[in-house]
């Protein structure tokens, strides 16, 4: 069940967030970063959205077809490949993906038909690539919407998912402290007066 002012929140963290650099938040967050193997494979240069998840067990195409059906616009596709195998996304899922409004795809394993993905304009981050495919079994659907674990980092569905060609972050909208998305940004704006400074020649001490 959606916990009330649920949508609101998000929404408010999604727009304090917008113009803050994610390794910023680097500086006063500690937990939510998943782990390096997991990097942009697209050609786009962030993403923010909220999670929607897929814990595939078994290499069913029909629990991500599932997820697709249900993904909102400003949705991010995340989905655990337990085993790490078989590619959930490719071509077709990504374009699904681009005409649900989706805002990008997160897998913890493989994807495939990265040429078609790198010129979707859908930020889509993964393990890496694959021939070996997800198969139409339909014995999965139990995945759908489940809490996943990418990189690491547990995520639900409702967290918000930032990415950049850094990594990712995941926030919880109902947890997160909305005065460390201002620390971060006195941080971003004080950043190019001190990298003038120091490219100046001015002693570091």
């Amino acid at each position: 069940m959606t916990e009330p002012g649920s949508d609101t929140r998000t929404a408010a963290l999604l727009a304090a967030l917008a113009d803050v650099e994610i390794p910023t938040l680097g500086h006063v967050l500690e937990e939510g970063f998943c782990d390096s193997g997991i990097r942009r494979l697209t050609p786009v240069p962030r993403m923010a959205g909220v999670a929607h998840t897929v814990r595939l067990a078994t290499p069913d195409a029909l629990a991500v077809n599932r997820a697709l059906v249900g993904l909102a616009p400003g949705g991010v596709l995340v989905v655990e490949v337990v085993g790490g195998a078989h590619a959930p996304v490719g071509a077709v899922t990504v374009a699904a993906v681009v005409a649900r409004a989706g805002a990008g795809v997160v897998v913890d394993g493989p994807v495939t038909d990265h040429s078609a993905l790198a010129e979707s304009g859908l930020p889509v981050y993964a393990r890496g690539t694959t021939c070996r495919t997800t198969k139409r079994l339909g014995t999965a659907l139990d995945g759908v919407g489940a809490p996943v674990t990418v990189g690491g980092v547990r995520v639900r569905g409702g967290d918000v998912v930032l990415g950049d060609e850094n990594g990712l972050l995941v926030l919880d909208p109902h947890t997160f402290d909305p005065v460390l998305a201002e620390d971060a940004r006195r941080s971003d704006r004080a950043e190019p007066e001190l990298l003038a400074r120091i490219r100046a020649g001015e002693p570091l001490e």
